[in-house]
């Protein structure tokens, strides 16, 4: 394993993923699950064989997210809308409905399910860097709120383990809000700038958040992943190998492994000097996480 600034990593899929995204722990499978956005692969990793499959869900679609269902499967946030998927199952996905189907080059990014259950995911313009985004809430019913509007990258959607503040970035913009959450409600209020690095070279992209209420965001760009302590201070900075991690989530038996995915787009002759871009990392932080909630739809 490398050691930097104290902490320990390991790549456990040097897969070269194109850009690999939202990770998340599942206790029933003890795997790890996570997505190639670009090639439509679901991907699982399981830590006690270090055994890594890959299945292609759909040709030419783009999976930006995904939720574990409390029924079994997954949800799938994707280029044309939400899907129900089951791997299990020798079936293609399942098309529930699209929340942009008057907006052919949107796609759903990333996503993530507070506690109570709703799936919580942006959408983007993909080929364009233009506010074309919105940030939706799907409810277990499938009624589908917009919550915010304006987006460019949405990323970095999280709770505190109180599940009284929500956090959300646009990855362009280089900026993390926070948010007053309702909890029974699902209602967002009072937005506030929880860390902004818009003078700094990184970008933040996925989030996770340990049981002491620390935001841990993976910097595009700088290769660091970064904890935020509750009231916005960064209290501890990894570096990887790689420039582009994407997103750490929290895995194993005791929740006390970090997974970390990463990309290897557009990295051109940078790409000979980053051999694990793309890979899987497992990194041993000292910290503890929290269950990944399921939707309950």
């Amino acid at each position: 394993m490398g050691a930097t600034t104290g902490d320990r990593y390991e790549c456990v899929v040097a897969g070269a993923d194109i850009l690999g995204e939202v990770p998340m722990w599942c206790e029933r499978t003890r795997l790890l699950w996570w997505v190639d956005v670009r090639r439509a692969a679901l991907q699982s990793y399981d830590p006690a064989t270090g055994r890594h499959t890959a299945r292609r869900v759909a040709e030419g679609m783009l999976i930006g997210s995904m939720a574990l269902r409390r029924n079994g499967g997954f949800l799938l946030a994707t280029d044309s809308g939400f899907y129900t998927y089951d791997p299990d199952l020798a079936e293609p996905p399942r098309p529930l409905f699209d929340p942009e189907p008057d907006h052919p080059g949107n796609r759903l990014n990333d996503g993530r399910c507070d506690r109570r259950g709703r799936f919580w995911v942006g959408s983007m313009v993909d080929a364009e860097r233009i506010p074309g985004g919105r940030l939706y809430c799907l409810e277990a019913d499938l009624r589908c709120r917009t919550m915010l509007e304006g987006i460019v990258v949405p990323n970095s959607i999280a709770w505190s383990p109180d599940d009284r503040t929500m956090y959300f970035a646009d990855t362009h913009r280089q900026l993390i809000w926070a948010f007053d959450y309702d909890a029974d409600d699902g209602v967002l209020s009072r937005q506030r700038v929880f860390q902004d690095w818009s003078h700094q070279k990184g970008r933040p992209d996925g989030a996770a958040i340990d049981a002491d209420g620390c935001l841990w965001n993976a910097m595009v760009a700088t290769g660091q992943l970064v904890r935020h302590t509750p009231d916005g201070r960064v209290d501890r900075i990894i570096q990887l190998p790689v420039s582009n991690p994407t997103c750490p989530a929290f895995g194993g038996d005791g929740l006390d492994l970090m997974f970390v995915t990463s990309h290897s787009q557009r990295l051109g002759d940078q790409l000979a000097r980053e051999p694990l871009a793309g890979g899987l990392f497992v990194v041993e932080t000292g910290c503890q996480g929290l269950p990944e909630p399921r939707f309950a739809g």
